[in-house]
C-alpha cells in the first residue's frame, strides 16, 4: 500500500460513467492509505458523499454552436487544472473518462511534478467520427498532445493499440481493466429457453454505438418473426428513434425503456434471448460482460476489446456485416440454433474467470508502482 495519494480525474461524466468510475475508485482505494482525490462533475456528483474520496466538483455545460462548445470546454479545463494545483499530497493523477482531451489539467499535473496515467475507457475522436462532429480534428490533436505528455497509457486490450491508432505510444502502454462484476446480482435468473422471444439493445443512443443499424433492422425482423424488442438507454438519437418506430408501425412491438438503472439491468437482461451490440467503436463495454454473466447471448460487432471475449460460435456471435440487413439475418439464424444455451453457459464461465477484483487490483498496482515516486 502506497503512502502517497493517487488522484482521479474525469471530464464531467454522464450517468453511464458512474459505475465504471466507482469500480476504479474501489481498486485505487486498496492501493493507498488516504481517500482518493476525485475531480469530476455533472452525474459524477453522485460521489460527493462517498467516504472513499475527497470530492472536488467541476460541472460542464455543453454549448450549442462550435464556438460556444470550444469556450465551454476551455473554461471547464481551466477549472479542473486549478483543482489539481489545489490538491496536496498526490504523487500520481489518473485521468479517466475524457482524459485524452484534457490538455490543460494534464499540463497542470506535470508542471506540479506529478506522474500522470491516462486510462482510456474509450477514444473520444473515434466516438465523434460517426456523427461527423466538427470538432473531430481538434479532439484528435488534443489526444496526440496528452498521449505524449502522460507517463503511462492504460488500455483494456492489446487490440485497442491499433484500433485507436496508438501504435507510436506502444512503449508506454499497459493493459489493465477496472471492470468488476457482482456475480450475485448478474447471474442467470431465468433459463434461456423460458425467456420471452425478445431481442434487445442496451446502451447510449448515439451514432458511435451503431444503434441505427439495429433500429433499421426492426421492420425486417418484425415482418419475418414474432419477436418483441427492447431498446434501453438515452442519448441524442432518442427522439429520432422514437419517431422511426412510430412511423414504422412498431410501437406495439418495441419497448423504449429509457435509462435503465444499473441495479435493474440483471432483470432486463434475463428477459432477453439475445442482446445486439452493433457499435462502430468500443473499449470494453460493461453491458457485454454483464449480459454474459446473465447468460444472455450476444451478437456484437468485432470492435475494440469485444473479440477478446466474444468468440464466434463459442461465447457469442460476431456481427458481420454490421448493417440492418446483416443484423436481421444474424438474429434469425442465431435464435434458431440448438446450441444457444451451451454458448451462453460458456460465456458466463468466461467472465467469471476473467473479471475478478484481485486481478484488477494486481494490474493497476503494477501500473502505478512501475512509475516510481
Amino acid at each position: 500500500m502506497r503512502e502517497s495519494t493517487i488522484g482521479l480525474l474525469t471530464f464531467p461524466i454522464e450517468r453511464s460513467g458512474i459505475h465504471p468510475t466507482s469500480n476504479l475508485i474501489g481498486i485505487l482505494s486498496s492501493l493507498t492509505r488516504e481517500p482518493i482525490p476525485l475531480v469530476t462533475g455533472n452525474a459524477g456528483r453522485a460521489f460527493e458523499n462517498d467516504a472513499r474520496v475527497r470530492f472536488s466538483g467541476v460541472d460542464h455545460a455543453g454549448g450549442g454552436s462550435v464556438a460556444s462548445r470550444v469556450l465551454q470546454n476551455i473554461a471547464t479545463q481551466v477549472r479542473m487544472a486549478r483543482r489539481i494545483r489545489e490538491v496536496d499530497g498526490t504523487g500520481t493523477w489518473l485521468f479517466f473518462f475524457g482524459g485524452e482531451v484534457l490538455v490543460l489539467p494534464m499540463l497542470a499535473a506535470k508542471l506540479s511534478g506529478k506522474k500522470v496515467i491516462l486510462a482510456l475507457p474509450g477514444h473520444t475522436p473515434l466516438m465523434m467520427a460517426p456523427a461527423r462532429d466538427r470538432l473531430l480534428l481538434p479532439a484528435g490533436i488534443l489526444t496526440g498532445i496528452t498521449c505524449r505528455l502522460c507517463d503511462r497509457i492504460v488500455l483494456y486490450s492489446p487490440a485497442l493499440v491499433d484500433h485507436w491508432g496508438l501504435g507510436q505510444y506502444r512503449e508506454k502502454i499497459t493493459i489493465a481493466r477496472e471492470h468488476l462484476l457482482d456475480f450475485e446480482a448478474f447471474r442467470v435468473k431465468v433459463p434461456l429457453d423460458e425467456r420471452p422471444m425478445a431481442v434487445g439493445y442496451i446502451g447510449r443512443l448515439a451514432d458511435e454505438k451503431g444503434v441505427w443499424n439495429f433500429v433499421r433492422a426492426l421492420p425486417r425482423l418484425a415482418a419475418d418473426t414474432d419477436l418483441h424488442f427492447l431498446i434501453g438507454g438515452d442519448g441524442p438519437l432518442l427522439p429520432a428513434i422514437r419517431e422511426f418506430i412510430r412511423e414504422s408501425g412498431l410501437s406495439e412491438r418495441v419497448t423504449l425503456a429509457g435509462w435503465i438503472r444499473h441495479d435493474d439491468l440483471p432483470c432486463h437482461l434475463n428477459r432477453l434471448r439475445l442482446l445486439v451490440m452493433p457499435s462502430c467503436t468500443e473499449g470494453l463495454p460493461n453491458i457485454m460482460l454483464e449480459a454474459m454473466a446473465c447468460g444472455t447471448p450476444l451478437l456484437a460487432a468485432p470492435v475494440g476489446a469485444v473479440p477478446d471475449f466474444v468468440h464466434d460460435g463459442v461465447t457469442g456471435f460476431i456481427l458481420a456485416p454490421n448493417t440492418p440487413e446483416g443484423i436481421a439475418a444474424s438474429v434469425i439464424d442465431i435464435l434458431g440454433r440448438s446450441e444457444l444455451t451451451s454458448i451462453a453457459e460458456t460465456a458466463r464461465k468466461c467472465v467469471e474467470q476473467e473479471i475478478t477484483y484481485e486481478r484488477a487490483v494486481e494490474r493497476f498496482a503494477a501500473v502505478i508502482e512501475g512509475l516510481g515516486d
